[in-house]
């Protein structure tokens, strides 16, 4: 029997709300520590890092933006559906955009062309093939149809607990090249 995205994301944020407070933030404080270790070996003074800021229940990125191991950026949201990426500075003023996300409202526009680009990805569930499932809107989905040439890696942040055995793959879908939970640093099997 074949288990559909919908139901698949149910059971993940069922296991990912089931977390307490204390244990997400401390998940994210050891994705993090695993997450600067992997960028530490594979970044460079080129590279741009694209990241979100992070829902309530999702793995918080938000240091990451105290302290940028590289010029970092963060989406903003237009008509709900298509993202635009600004440069985070110390001058970078936050509003509060789609979906209830801290978003810039200003900075620098990300430029592919300006050297390599590592995506942090959000995720609901994930499997070791690096298919993920997104809370179902497809903005990053779209986005990546558009850019995904232009990414030299995705790297998709999750708790161990939203590991699902598989998530079907539509003709839309791009997969994560690597996935950091707070147990491991998963590189993904290719299908």
């Amino acid at each position: 029997m074949t288990v559909s995205k919908p139901q698949l994301r149910a059971k993940a944020l069922s296991q990912r709300r089931a977390l307490s407070t204390d244990q997400r933030l401390s998940f994210s404080l050891e994705i993090e520590k695993r997450l600067l270790e992997h960028l530490k070996e594979n970044i460079t003074e080129t590279h741009h890092l694209l990241t979100y800021r992070a829902l309530a229940e999702e793995v918080d990125t938000t240091t990451l933006f105290e302290t940028p191991p590289c010029p970092i950026y963060a989406p903003r949201m237009h008509g709900g559906k298509d993202m635009h990426w600004f440069e985070i500075t110390e001058g970078t003023n936050w509003i509060t955009g789609s979906f209830g996300i801290l978003e810039p409202e200003n900075g620098s526009d990300w430029n592919h062309e300006h050297g390599s680009t590592i995506l942090l990805c959000p995720l609901v569930g994930f499997d070791r093939s690096g298919s993920r499932l997104g809370m179902g809107k497809g903005c990053f989905d779209r986005w990546l149809e558009k850019f995904q040439n232009r990414i030299d890696t995705i790297i998709g942040l999750a708790f161990s607990c939203q590991e699902l055995p598989s998530i079907p793959v539509e003709p839309h879908d791009i997969p994560l090249q690597t996935i950091i939970t707070e147990k491991e640093i998963i590189t993904c099997l290719t299908t």
